[in-house]
């Protein structure tokens, strides 16, 4: 922590010092279509009152398969023109002075008063797709009002906008949106999601009693912590202090599967002999190196995987190999482990490697290159620092 911090504080000065510049291409990407009926058909876009907006900007006219950029002053509206708008979605609700102008939105029956903002993951199942070809509604149960993509202009029609990680969704949602199971698995929530329901009285006394029972019981029985848990999930599922749902919406499927299959593989290398191959292979190549040499390189290749995948997963897939090292060396493999315990949370290098990395992206307007150059330069000082502390503590 304490080398950590020193390293940052003077890396932090290699980044650029970007000021917030009020800019329509960096704020949210609104779109509104004019309805046949509306009074807005045949006025031009001065006469609408459509150049003078406060805080928003009317930057395209989508018009059939044509797009018209920029927007003149004299240029005549027309029935089915989708305007889009950039600028401050808090002035969103502005367009709807305006007759016959219906936002995008609201086309699927959801109301703009109370909207929720949620960042795309980057594994999430709509990057690379649009709107109009994912089904969100049916997903979500909700309605993308704008978007706001950070260093970069959305263009063209909201509902065909390719999707990237990293882009900000303003929601208008519906009665079902908080309770989707799938919401975790795509987007981070910003804000204005309802909070999960808190119990209280006789259930929350349950809760806490019964998880102090099931230690107990497990220290004078003898009986696993595992299977004493499945009869007080049972007690509290029964008794209503959770709900199926929120299981669904819990239960870390995607760490179970990842974890589950490098047990499998783990086996399956023993079964087939290629642990024994591994550590003899290592046995042969490392010959007159040092342990620290196998730690290193160990961590360093815990380090590349977790910068693409999670770090669940390149702790569950370095451990086996990791084992597999040390005995082949004929060390105490715990300080090998603590090594990729450790190489499995350091994700300084990419903004892709875990989701505050996403969310520091987004928010400081970096670029991949801010995090490369700062990243490495800390992820250095902490491979060094677990180089010198892990056998200090941990002796081979």
């Amino acid at each position: 922590f304490v080398v950590g911090s020193v390293v940052l504080y003077f890396t932090s000065l290699l980044l650029p010092n970007r000021e917030m510049v009020k800019e329509p291409v960096e704020e949210y990407f609104v779109e509104a279509k004019i309805e046949s009926s509306s009074s807005l058909v045949g006025k031009t876009v001065e006469e609408a009152g459509l150049r003078n907006l406060m805080d928003l900007f009317l930057v395209e006219i989508v018009r059939g398969d044509r797009l018209i950029a920029p927007v003149s002053h004299s240029r005549v509206l027309q029935a089915g023109d989708k305007l889009l708008f950039s600028g401050n979605v808090k002035k969103i609700q502005v367009l709807n002075q305006f007759p016959g102008l219906t936002l995008f939105a609201q086309k699927t029956g959801l109301h703009t008063q109370e909207l929720t903002e949620v960042v795309i993951k980057q594994d999430s199942t709509l990057v690379g797709h649009t709107l109009k070809n994912t089904g969100f509604r049916a997903k979500f149960d909700a309605a993308v009002v704008a978007i706001r993509r950070e260093n970069d202009q959305v263009s063209g029609r909201l509902g065909e906008v390719s999707l990237r990680a990293g882009d900000i969704l303003l929601l208008s949602t519906g009665e079902d949106f908080a309770s989707r199971s799938n919401l975790r698995k795509n987007f981070f929530i910003l804000s204005g999601v309802t909070p999960d329901n808190m119990i209280s009285g006789w259930r929350e006394k349950l809760v806490v009693f019964g998880f102090i029972a099931m230690i107990v019981a497990s220290v004078i029985t003898g009986k696993s912590l595992f299977d004493l848990s499945l009869f007080l999930f049972a007690a509290l599922l029964f008794t209503g202090c959770i709900s199926v749902n929120e299981v669904k919406r819990q239960f870390p499927m995607g760490i179970w599967v990842i974890v589950v299959s490098a047990l499998c593989l783990a086996n399956a290398m023993q079964f087939v002999g290629l642990d024994a191959q591994v550590a003899q292979f290592a046995a042969s190549t490392l010959v007159g190196h040092g342990p620290i040499w196998i730690l290193l390189g160990v961590m360093v290749m815990t380090i590349g995987i977790t910068e693409l995948l999670t770090n669940n997963a390149a702790a569950a897939l370095m451990f086996p190999i990791a084992y597999s090292l040390a005995h082949g060396m004929g060390i105490d493999p715990f300080p090998i482990i603590v090594a990729v315990c450790f190489g499995a949370s350091c994700s300084f290098i990419s903004p892709f490697g875990y989701q505050t990395n996403l969310m520091v992206y987004n928010t400081g307007i970096y670029r991949l290159q801010d995090f490369a150059k700062v990243g490495s330069l800390i992820t250095l000082a902490f491979v060094l620092v677990c180089a010198i502390m892990i056998p200090f503590i941990y002796p081979f």
